[in-house]
C-alpha cells in the first residue's frame, strides 16, 4: 500500500469497535473517515475539534490518522509524560517521567491496582505515607512487618483485637506493664499482668 499525500482534519466524531473510525471535517461540509493509527499497545482516542494529520493512502481514497495537535504538558527534552483527559478536554490524571530520574503520578480521583501475580516494592530511602481519611489493609493470609530499627504506632485510640489469642513474644503476662513498673507507687494498685484484666498473653 502506497502513502499519497497528507491534510490536516477537524475531528468530528468517532466509532469504536475492534478499531477506531475517526470522522473528521476536510473542510466545510466535507465530512470524511479515517482509521485511527497509534503506537503499538497505545489505546488514545482523540476529543472532537481536535486536528489530525491524516494521510490518503495510495490507491484507495481513503484516509488513516497517524498523529494529533497536542498541547505541550511542560514536558523538557527527554522526558515523557502520559495524561488522560475528560469530555471538555480538561487534564484529569497524568504520569510523568521526567529527565532527572523522577516517576510522577498524579489523578484527580481513586488509583486502583489490580495485580494478579506478586506484587513488590523496592526502596533504598525512606517512604511517606500521608492520608486523610482511613487506611485499611485485608488479606486472607498472614501479614508481616519487620524492620531492623524501633517500630513505632502512635493514635489517639490504638485497639489490637484477635478472634483466638494475643500473642506478644517479648515478655510474659506478670511483667508485661505497660507503666514500666508493675504497681502505682501511691496506691499499690497493679499496672499490668492479669489483675488488670490483660491475661492470654505468651511470652517468648
Amino acid at each position: 500500500m502506497g502513502i499519497g499525500f497528507a491534510m490536516i482534519g477537524r475531528k468530528i466524531g468517532q466509532e469504536i469497535k475492534k478499531f477506531v473510525s475517526l470522522v473528521f471535517e476536510a473542510r466545510k461540509d466535507d465530512n470524511r473517515n479515517a482509521m485511527l493509527f497509534n503506537s503499538a499497545g497505545d489505546d488514545s482516542v482523540p476529543l472532537d475539534d481536535e486536528r489530525l494529520v491524516l494521510v490518503k493512502t495510495d490507491g484507495t481514497g481513503k484516509y488513516v490518522a497517524v498523529g494529533v495537535l497536542a498541547q505541550s504538558q511542560g514536558a523538557k527534552p527527554g522526558e515523557k509524560i502520559f495524561y488522560g483527559r475528560n469530555q471538555d478536554g480538561g487534564i484529569v490524571s497524568k504520569l510523568s517521567f521526567l529527565n532527572d530520574g523522577t516517576i510522577k503520578l498524579e489523578g484527580e480521583k481513586d488509583f486502583i491496582k489490580k495485580i494478579k501475580g506478586e506484587s513488590g516494592m523496592e526502596i533504598e530511602k525512606s517512604l511517606t505515607v500521608k492520608v486523610k481519611g482511613d487506611i485499611t489493609f485485608e488479606g486472607t493470609s498472614d501479614t508481616t512487618h519487620k524492620t531492623s530499627g524501633k517500630f513505632t504506632k502512635k493514635g489517639a485510640t490504638i485497639e489490637i483485637s484477635g478472634d483466638t489469642e494475643l500473642i506478644l513474644k517479648s515478655i510474659g503476662t506478670a511483667g508485661w506493664c505497660p507503666n514500666g513498673v508493675p504497681n502505682c507507687f501511691i496506691t499499690g494498685a497493679p499496672h499490668g499482668g492479669p489483675a488488670m484484666g490483660i491475661t492470654g498473653l505468651k511470652g517468648g
